[in-house]
């Protein structure tokens, strides 16, 4: 006579709602995650790694604003969520009109399984802006960032420095 076991059903389906709980975790976790983060000495923007490549969501490009004499810092970090260990070369170029702008800026980043690495430089709006551009006139230039087939744009708007008002002079 054949013993009946209950509740090998259960434990079945226990063991089938767990596997998928389990890929669920794993396929949200698993990945290379990026973020930036942009400061141009008066606030500081992050960029978190669902927000890029989701412009027609916000409708516009990701974008920094600094004065014409200012500078910003950057700080590009690359989150490896993956069981092998992660080296990419990445290369950023500022472009004006889709014409470089400078000499790009390269660099390595190497990360092990589970670890993140960081890229920080920092660049003054003098270098991004051609001295025959009046110093009254907004200038717009889209950094990208290539990680190897990954691409990132950001436009960066570099406003005139704010101009104090003269004092009327009182004539008796």
């Amino acid at each position: 006579m054949a013993v009946k076991h209950k509740t090998a059903y259960l434990f079945l389906t226990l063991a089938c709602f767990v596997g998928i709980i389990l890929i669920f975790i794993f396929d949200g976790y698993i990945g290379l995650y990026d973020s930036l983060v942009m400061d141009n000495g008066q606030y500081e923007q992050t960029i978190e790694p669902d927000r890029w490549g989701d412009d027609e969501r916000y409708g516009y490009l990701q974008s920094t604003g600094v004065e014409r004499n200012g500078t910003l810092e950057f700080t590009y970090t690359v989150e490896n969520h993956r069981f092998s260990g992660y080296a990419e070369t990445v290369e950023i170029t500022y472009l004006h009109n889709r014409e470089p702008v400078g000499e790009p800026l390269m660099g390595t980043m190497e990360a092990d399984s589970f670890s993140k690495v960081e890229m920080m430089w920092m660049v003054p709006t003098a270098d991004l802006v051609p001295t025959a551009v009046p110093s009254d006139q907004n200038y717009n230039v889209n950094m990208l960032i290539k990680r190897g087939e990954v691409t990132r744009e950001i436009l960066i708007n570099i406003y005139p420095s704010p101009v104090a008002l003269k004092t009327p002079v009182v004539i008796d």
